[in-house]
């Protein structure tokens, strides 16, 4: 992401949230660990990318993201600590890890509560250290590069539940930011909504008109279960098919005539739709969990704390 576009996007964060991360500001020219927890939707990356571009010493060096689930278990070292020739079958040549390209820049850590206990014991050896070692080499390496790391879910009741290591969260958590859920950020509402028909117009080279404060009402009869994220894909729809110079809420009245969900009986809801996916195909695979895993595209860890979550048996 260029540095004018990131600017740019920094205004989704919206006054609320921008009062609520300005005491956050002078702390994060420290090289602590920052854990952010929030919906998804909220701008987790978002924030984290504030935080890298704050710091001044750190804003020219690269912000490497690396998300959890996409990086299997066994190839977690080679693509995060980096290989030398001849580690393995195929490894014809050295290769950088992920740890050394960010090398005195910023690594993002995404949804990190799926990390399997293998990769949690690695991670809070590099934490703790601060040294790794690449796959097939003899000499350690030390890694000065920042960590932030992102997770949409209560991080210390996984702790409590033994589904996360404690001596890892307390290394992550030195700095805690806990990004509210939009539905708890009204007055920022009208303000992102706005900044993307601003944004959107100059991609479909529209004219549409921003909302004012008169909207608000209209906007806030809907809960935003997706956040931020369904925010601007609800604006995108209405640009997209609108034929006129104002976008319609009449869908968001819609929604709104029904009961408001509540932030806990949204979670129990996506809980209970969670549940009752994994444990269809579950059985439809005969209990394997290696292939639950494949069929909906996730990691095998991943799995094993699904069913262990939700009591599958």
């Amino acid at each position: 992401m260029k540095q004018n576009t990131l600017f740019q996007e920094f205004n989704i964060i919206g006054n609320y949230m921008g009062e609520y991360l300005i005491k956050y500001k002078s702390l994060l020219k420290l090289d602590s660990t920052v854990l952010i927890t929030g919906e998804t939707g909220t701008g987790k990356e978002l924030i984290a990318r504030w935080i890298h571009f704050m710091d001044d010493t750190r804003k020219d060096r690269p912000f490497v993201k690396i998300t959890i689930p996409n990086i299997g278990e066994n190839i977690f070292e080679s693509e995060v600590f980096g290989y030398e020739k001849g580690a393995f079958t195929g490894a014809i040549s050295s290769k950088k890890g992920l740890i050394e390209v960010a090398e005195n820049g910023t690594i993002f850590l995404d949804e990190i509560e799926n990390a399997s206990p293998s990769i949690q014991s690695k991670l809070l050896q590099l934490l703790e250290d601060r040294i790794y070692r690449k796959v097939g080499g003899t000499e350690y390496m030390s890694t000065e590069a920042r960590f932030i790391v992102a997770t949409n879910v209560d991080l210390y009741k996984e702790v409590k539940q033994g589904l996360f290591r404690s001596d890892l969260y307390y290394r992550l958590a030195v700095l805690d930011i806990c990004l509210p859920a939009l539905r708890d950020r009204q007055g920022d509402i009208v303000e992102i909504a706005n900044h993307y028909i601003e944004k959107l117009n100059d991609k479909f080279g529209k004219g549409i008109k921003q909302f004012e404060r008169t909207h608000l009402n209209e906007l806030l009869s809907y809960a935003w279960p997706g956040n931020i994220r369904e925010l601007r894909n609800f604006i995108e729809k209405q640009m997209v098919f609108t034929e006129t110079n104002t976008l319609n809420l009449s869908e968001l009245k819609q929604r709104g005539s029904e009961s408001r969900p509540t932030e806990n009986s949204y979670k129990e809801y996506m809980d209970r739709v969670e549940r009752e996916y994994i444990e269809k195909i579950y059985k439809q695979r005969n209990c394997k969990v290696e292939e639950v895993a494949e069929a909906i595209g996730m990691s095998v860890p991943f799995v094993y704390k699904k069913i262990k979550e939700h009591g599958i048996s």
